[in-house]
């Protein structure tokens, strides 16, 4: 890839200045567009690496499923475009920020949860999620490229000169 790569992505942050106001304060939640240089010296080595995996498995006549999370450069994004500061409450959550390319079939993220949903839901998920993961790691091979490159918010004057922002 030598192009940029035009992705949609949505997430979510809202921040409480002191913990128990009934009123939050900042909150962004929406799409964004991120575009993505994919010759960047952080980005290039990630999509070569998935990219040359997913060609090795075509090669052996398999089926794969090439993830790339920007996931955590956008949770970066927010915490130091929105910082927190002390008695605050904040919650981020980067959704629907991947990339992926596959000949099968994208994997269910809805089995992906942290050990509190696990605890709480604990019967539905260990009769299902087990079930799912095994017969997913038999049909294909996922690979996931997690991508920890800086995002930098730019925008367009009226005269059309791109401009970083800031804030």
């Amino acid at each position: 890839m030598s192009g940029p790569v035009l992705i949609r992505a949505w997430a979510e942050f809202y921040h409480n200045d002191y913990i128990g106001v009934a009123h939050p304060g900042p909150r962004f939640e929406g799409d964004l567009a991120l575009l993505i240089d994919t010759s960047h010296p952080m980005i290039y080595p990630e999509f070569q690496r998935g990219l040359e995996l997913a060609k090795k498995i075509i090669q052996a006549q398999g089926r794969f499923c090439l993830q790339f999370d920007f996931g955590p450069s956008i949770d970066k994004w927010l915490k130091t475009s929105y910082p927190q500061g002390c008695l605050a409450l904040r919650n981020i959550r980067g959704h629907q920020a991947r990339l992926y390319v596959t000949n099968y079939d994208k994997p269910q993220h809805c089995l992906d949860c942290n050990a509190l949903w696990c605890a709480l839901l604990a019967p539905c998920w260990l009769l299902s999620a087990p079930c799912y993961k095994t017969y997913r790691r038999f049909k294909c091979k996922d690979i996931v490229c997690k991508i920890r490159a800086p995002v930098v918010r730019r925008t367009i004057l009226p005269n059309g000169k791109i401009v970083e922002v800031t804030k």
